[in-house]
């Protein structure tokens, strides 16, 4: 029951949608919680106990974090601040340890059999749906209320609630427990206005998801699998990847966000114009936001500002190595948030290359942002002009697109041909034969006049044009008939029924 899938629409969401509504506003919350695991156990079946478990393992660390803040005045301060760190990590060992065992542990049995050269016996683990989502969001939660940051949940069924929401469970975003809590009990009954903008949300995410995604998988997975050795190929298939992960992942999260919105639960937002970025750095701060915030505040922070860090920074002050004491923690704190997001994605070495393959070029930028910008100022070149927004705008597209190829290839042989081929084998002339690749002249048609439309709109969000206001204040004949032809839109072009293979939720899968 993916958030694309007629079941979601036509059965869960208006059934959810209807009872919420007509449950008593103090037991709402309890409608959501069994709409969850409804929700959960279309997806993972009996595996919903794993999550269930995980759950309960958070509640009870949650609670011994929050009895230790009651101990008494005269304990030392030292040792109290000892045994609380030593809970809280007994917590989040005890967290990770199911994403350990159920996503990482047949990768490493592999690699263990492989060094030691002991029989080797195919293992094989299967995942709960949403696990790499969840377990983020119970670390935080942990880590929050040892800082004294939001208040310890005593119901475990209110923190099953924020756990397992159906809206952020299977792809996202990585919610904060303080940012959602009060919005998801609050029980607020839907109006006509929270069920228009959630609609008008769900409707431009399936535009983006079943029109645009959908339509590219299958020449994305035609070049990925038989045309990788051809440059020009190779590149077209890793720009192509680059748009379908973007529009899926996307147009996912405005359905997820949309739903929310129906029940006046506040989801936080994943994607700012990404492709607007200055810089690496920039992108990720516009690009599947929470993970990135969660990267920043419970591994970089505690990272660069932990004792070791810091007395490696003195020690490097008082050798006269400034610059490198100004940059040497930061690189250490960024080489650990880029090894976590590529073991994140998977156990794939692939992924891990990809999460260096952006610990190197942030490295880079660290160092060559100010002398470039010194640069621009000695040859009276305006920093906001066009020739320096052009120039980092195709100096990212290359990093990210390049970026994505290694992502997607699966392999890494896959993506070292395609590298190869790209700087080698580039022949313009075997593009001929894109219409060969999975779709007709006019799915390309579609497709280029639709992600046109998704430029041109976040080129006015970056802007910050009031689209909101405009689209609002026109005459209801008009503002009706864009919305209504946006639907038309998805029922003509998409990306559905007998000629087409089903397309998953692409992020799902982490």
């Amino acid at each position: 029951m993916s958030y694309n899938s007629y079941q979601y629409f036509a059965i869960f969401l208006p059934i959810t949608l209807l009872v919420y509504q007509l449950t008593p506003r103090k037991y709402r919350w309890i409608t959501l919680l069994c709409a969850n695991y409804v929700f959960f156990y279309s997806f993972s079946k009996s595996l919903v106990l794993y999550q269930i478990a995980e759950t309960a393992v958070t509640y009870l660390f949650g609670l011994a974090l929050w009895k230790m803040d009651k101990a008494p005045d005269h304990m030392d301060k030292k040792v109290f601040r000892r045994r609380k760190h030593t809970v809280l990590w007994l917590g989040i060992l005890s967290v990770l340890s199911f994403l350990i065992c159920l996503k990482y542990l047949d990768s490493i049995y592999d690699v263990t059999a492989a060094i030691f050269h002991f029989p080797y016996t195919a293992m094989t683990v299967v995942m709960p749906i949403g696990l790499s989502y969840y377990t983020l969001q119970n670390i935080s939660y942990l880590v929050d209320v040892s800082n004294k940051k939001i208040q310890v949940n005593k119901n475990v069924f209110q923190l099953a609630l924020y756990s397992s929401f159906f809206g952020t469970i299977v792809e996202g975003p990585i919610t904060r427990y303080g940012d959602i809590f009060e919005s998801l009990f609050a029980g607020e009954p839907i109006t006509a206005d929270s069920f228009m903008m959630g609609a008008q949300r769900i409707t431009w995410g399936l535009f983006q998801k079943i029109v645009i995604a959908d339509h590219l998988d299958a020449v994305v997975k035609s070049i990925f699998t038989y045309h990788y050795e051809s440059g020009a190929l190779a590149f077209l298939g890793a720009v192509l990847c680059t748009i379908q992960l973007y529009m899926d992942f996307a147009g996912t999260i405005d359905i997820v966000i949309g739903s929310a919105q129906m029940i006046h639960v506040q989801v936080a937002e994943n994607f700012r114009q990404p492709f607007f970025a200055k810089n690496a750095s920039d992108f990720w701060r516009r690009w599947h936001i929470t993970l990135g915030t969660f990267l920043r505040d419970y591994i970089f922070y505690p990272i660069s500002l932990s004792k070791p860090i810091q007395r490696m920074t003195k020690r490097l002050k008082a050798h006269n190595h400034k610059h490198l004491a100004r940059y040497a923690g930061p690189m250490i704190a960024l080489f650990f948030v880029w090894l976590t997001n590529g073991i994140w994605h998977g156990a794939s070495s692939v992924y891990v290359l990809y999460g260096m393959y952006y610990f190197v070029f942030m490295v880079i930028e660290m160092f060559w942002e100010k002398p470039f910008e010194t640069w621009c100022e000695k040859h009276h070149l305006s920093i906001s002009g066009w020739q320096v927004r052009t120039f980092r705008f195709l100096k990212l597209f290359l990093i990210v697109v390049l970026g994505e190829m290694l992502f997607r290839a699966g392999k890494l042989s896959v993506a070292v041909t395609m590298f190869k081929a790209i700087l080698l084998n580039f022949h313009i002339s075997d593009l001929s034969c894109f219409m060969d690749l999975g779709m007709n002249g006019m799915n390309w048609i579609t497709v280029v006049l639709c992600f046109t439309l998704v430029i041109v709109r976040d080129v006015l969000k970056e802007k910050n044009y009031p689209m909101r206001e405009k689209y609002e204040n026109l005459p209801k004949y008009v503002k009706w008939g864009l919305y209504y032809g946006l639907i038309l839109v998805i029922i003509f072009f998409g990306a559905y029924g007998p000629s087409y293979s089903v397309v998953g939720m692409m992020y799902a899968g982490f």
